[in-house]
């Protein structure tokens, strides 16, 4: 099996395995993405309990907006500066750059986003969700997912 993505995920949930179960259900419903396996790694996970929870938070968020950043200069390096210039897009690469970004914006996961809130289903921590993580710092979680795919020649192997 390869890693082919990493997520940190903020859910609300008594303990790491109750948002471990949680993560394991989000990804068996959601056709968004398909996994061959995830695994969360308690080690690289945190609860609101740590002193710098939300600072943790911060930091995976902002993983997120340098990669939208990175989109956005790779459309704009491909002369694509302003909406009306959407309709000069040929499929491809760039319409494929287009189309992660979008995800970013309107909550879709994809393998690309690194930090998930499952509870509001976005990539950013709206106000009103960190407010309830300040105010009741109980029950919030960041779990660290790798997430793996089997390659061709694996994926017969495992068949047998």
């Amino acid at each position: 099996m390869n890693q082919i993505s990493q997520h940190n995920m903020l859910l609300v949930g008594d303990s790491f395995d109750h948002c471990r179960e949680q993560v394991h259900k989000f990804f068996d419903l959601t056709s968004l993405v398909v996994y061959d396996c995830i695994e969360a790694v308690k080690a690289q996970s945190f609860s609101s309990l740590d002193a710098d929870f939300l600072d943790r938070i911060l930091a995976a968020e902002e993983h997120n907006r340098r990669v939208v950043r990175k989109l956005i200069n790779e459309l704009v390096q491909a002369k694509i500066e302003r909406t009306e210039d959407f309709l000069n897009i040929e499929q491809g690469y760039l319409s494929k750059t287009l189309h992660i970004m979008t995800h970013f914006l309107d909550g879709f996961i994809g393998v690309d986003s690194y930090f998930y809130n499952l509870i509001d289903d976005s990539h950013w921590l709206p106000p009103a969700t960190a407010r309830a993580i300040r105010e009741n710092s109980h029950h919030y979680w960041l779990l660290h997912v790798n997430c793996f795919a089997t390659t061709a020649e694996e994926a017969g192997f495992l068949r047998f």
